[in-house]
């Protein structure tokens, strides 16, 4: 939709009821779908109707053809068993094989990634005999581990939010605000208690910056867009705090504004007067880098 990435698109469908799906190697089509019932391996899932399913090319490493040629494997050949069926039979990259376990979409073999990883890495995988331009391969036999799987630990809620962005773009689970919200500054509203906020008060927002924009006609001004896990917040940034804040505007993900609210009608923002970045509050709760995952903000208008 232009404005909007797939990831504020999934998140504003589901404040609206939607039940949006993860993708999924063998119930995924290669773009977007709108089911007749949440389904698993096992079946369909009670009580959920008509839930969107987030199509195959949405992951990273994996093209459209590509995708689309998966999806005809596996409507030919069958459901992949398991990440090691599907290894040898996806006409797909190794890093897109990667991407799929990272990204969620072989969850449904087991809930525990790095296990699935460590069996992908086992896989012995069909090559190109040398010196046949690729017409003959060598035979990949399906041989079982020769070791079992060492106890790996599992991914926190971070490294799987994280895991989910960076490999798809979007997450259909936990927003980074969720985990950042018990850590913020004392007095930092959500998008729900802000919009309760008396016309003219001093407040703080925390969100994900979705996009911005800085119209040739608005004399400097940035108009910018943030999301927190329950909803979007506009802000108003005049441009001596643009100037002042310009790196964080422009490049992070994760931010704290400060500012006067304004309520007109039915128009509610922030005219901003301090902007923080939370990268450095993010990478000490995450205890790692977070800023690299998430997707980067929308940018319209000149710089």
């Amino acid at each position: 939709m232009g404005f909007y990435p797939p990831a504020s698109l999934v998140r504003d469908a589901q404040r609206r009821s939607v039940v949006v799906l993860p993708p999924d190697v063998n119930l995924s089509d290669a773009k977007c779908v709108v089911e007749s019932g949440a389904r698993h391996r096992t079946g369909p899932v009670p009580g959920i109707r008509f839930p969107v399913r987030i199509g195959l090319a949405y992951v990273q490493s994996l093209g459209k053809e590509e995708a689309e040629t998966l999806v005809a494997e596996r409507d030919s050949g069958g459901p992949f068993l398991d990440v090691a069926d599907l290894a040898r039979r996806a006409p797909v990259s190794r890093d897109a094989l990667e991407a799929f376990v990272r990204g969620g979409a072989c969850d449904s073999f087991g809930p525990r990634r790095r296990d699935l990883l460590w069996e992908l890495g086992l896989v012995f995988r069909a090559r190109s005999v040398p010196g046949t331009r690729g017409e003959a391969k060598q035979l990949a036999l399906p041989l079982g581990p020769t070791a079992d799987t060492p106890d790996l630990p599992d991914l926190t809620r971070w490294e799987r939010m994280l895991a989910d962005y960076h490999h798809t773009g979007l997450s259909v689970g936990t927003h980074p605000l969720t985990l950042l919200r018990a850590h913020l500054p004392e007095g930092t509203l959500s998008s729900e208690e802000l919009f309760e906020a008396p016309h003219g008060s001093l407040v703080a927002f925390a969100g994900m910056a979705i996009a911005r924009q800085r119209p040739s006609t608005a004399n400097g001004i940035v108009f910018m867009l943030l999301e927190d896990e329950l909803g979007q917040v506009n802000l108003i940034v005049p441009p001596a705090v643009y100037e002042r804040h310009r790196a964080v505007v422009r490049g992070e993900p994760l931010l704290l504004a400060r500012g006067r609210y304004e309520r007109i009608d039915r128009n509610r923002n922030v005219l901003v007067a301090e902007l923080e970045s939370l990268a450095p509050l993010a990478r000490l709760v995450a205890e790692g880098d977070v800023a690299a995952s998430l997707p980067r903000a929308h940018h319209f208008g000149h710089r």
